[in-house]
This record gives structure tokens, sequence and C-alpha cells, in this order.
């Protein structure tokens, strides 16, 4: 996949709120072996409701498990972020089409 693939899925998963376009990421994560952003695409997709699978599920909690609980704590703080910012720029979206 290359890097303007994976911009464009992040725009998606941003803006769209695509779940397709966040497990896709997610998948792309764990093919590379990342481990602090895979578990943030694995939060981003499950709260878009992507169809997650147990292998999906087994990773992070692989992943989880090898963090101290700061770490855990901070990329669960990203994650609430990330989803509120993404409540708000649908909010947002919805409010201009409705003017």
């Amino acid at each position: 996949m290359r890097r303007s693939e994976t911009r464009g899925l992040n725009a998606s998963v941003r803006t769209k709120r695509d779940p397709t376009a966040a497990l896709a990421l997610y998948d792309r994560s764990i093919r590379h072996g990342h481990r602090h952003v895979a578990l943030l695409r694995y939060m981003d997709a499950r709260d878009l409701a992507a169809p997650l699978t147990q292998a999906h599920h087994e990773y992070a909690e692989k992943i989880a498990s090898s963090l101290s609980a700061t770490d855990i704590e901070r990329i669960l703080g990203q994650a609430v972020d990330r989803s509120r910012q993404r409540q708000r720029a649908a909010s947002n979206i919805h409010a201009d089409e409705a003017a």
C-alpha cells in the first residue's frame, strides 16, 4: 500500500467515519508489526463498528498485554480524542448540509 493510499484511508476515517477504511488501516498495522499505532487503529475500528475478527481482537490483546498501564492510558486517551474529533466533524458536516 502506498503512502498516498494510507493518507486517503486516514482521511476517510477522519471525515467519513468509514469502518472499511479503519479496518484496512488496522490490517496494515498488523502486517507491519505496529504496536501503538495498531492499538489506536484497533480502537478506531471498534469505534466505527468495523467487522473485526477474533484475530483482530487477539492482536490488540497481545499488544495491550505488553504495554505499561501508562502507555495504555495514553493510547486510550488518544483514541477517545480521535473519536470525539470524528464526531465533531460529522456534526459539522450535518449542520452545514442542513443550513
